[in-house]
């Protein structure tokens, strides 16, 4: 097995190599933010199909550097759980994600039940477009996922020192949030959301749970809280 490149340096050459790995994601980080403030500030409304474009370019450009982002960023931050995570990962969100979606869908039954009675709660919550668009949103929370764990996470962590260990999660979950603007009750979610998840990879550094997680507990919010028909708003979009 291969030892990664920061397990080889020597003692005296680590404290450098942090510093010079550090610089880089600083650099890196300010040019995208930069870049990012511009874009939304530019395209504060937007079709959705432009930031699923940009992500799939993003998720191309991170294939590039997934070595140096494993073997060197991630390096500088071994997780705490030793192997195999796979299956504790897949319990703990499975809590995570069960507890707040039942949560959404009672709500979603109680204000349908207000506005017209049981078949409007059968209509908003028994709705098997529920499971539909559960199966097209999890690409798009898998690419989410990645981009804002595997990549910003683990540069943001190679960032701060370590014992300020929860402000790289907190951040990752703000920018989970800003994902979602303009749609601030949206966005409110997934920050508390995307701090938790954020948490988890860092423990467990799987993400496909965490993508379950994502696209369940956004159909449910979606369908239950607002009472939006996902798959029939994402067919509108379509040519």
């Amino acid at each position: 097995m291969r030892i990664p490149v920061s397990t080889q340096l020597h003692a005296n050459e680590r404290v450098p190599f942090m510093m010079s790995v550090r610089a880089k994601v600083a650099l890196e980080l300010g040019i995208i933010a930069l870049l990012t403030t511009v874009f939304l500030v530019l395209f504060p409304h937007r079709n959705p199909l432009m930031d699923m474009g940009l992500a799939t370019l993003a998720l191309v450009a991170l294939g590039l550097s997934a070595k140096y982002t494993k073997n060197v960023v991630w390096a500088a931050s071994p997780s705490p759980i030793p192997e195999p995570r796979m299956k504790r990962c897949l319990k703990v969100a499975l809590w995570v994600t069960l507890l707040p979606a039942l949560l959404f869908l009672l709500i979603g039954a109680v204000i349908a039940y207000r506005s017209g009675g049981w078949p409007a709660v059968v209509s908003r919550v028994f709705n098997w477009r529920i499971l539909a668009a559960f199966c097209c949103y999890l690409p798009w929370a898998l690419i989410q996922q990645t981009l804002l764990q595997f990549y910003l996470l683990g540069r943001l962590m190679a960032l701060f020192p370590k014992r300020h260990l929860f402000v790289p999660m907190i951040i990752t979950g703000a920018c989970f949030g800003l994902v979602h603007l303009p749609d601030v009750w949206s966005a409110l979610v997934t920050v508390v959301a995307g701090t938790v998840w954020s948490y988890m990879y860092y423990r467990y550094r799987r993400l496909l749970p965490l993508a379950f997680s994502h696209a369940a507990l956004g159909s449910a919010f979606y369908y239950g809280i607002f009472g939006h028909d996902l798959s029939a708003e994402w067919s509108a979009l379509l040519p």
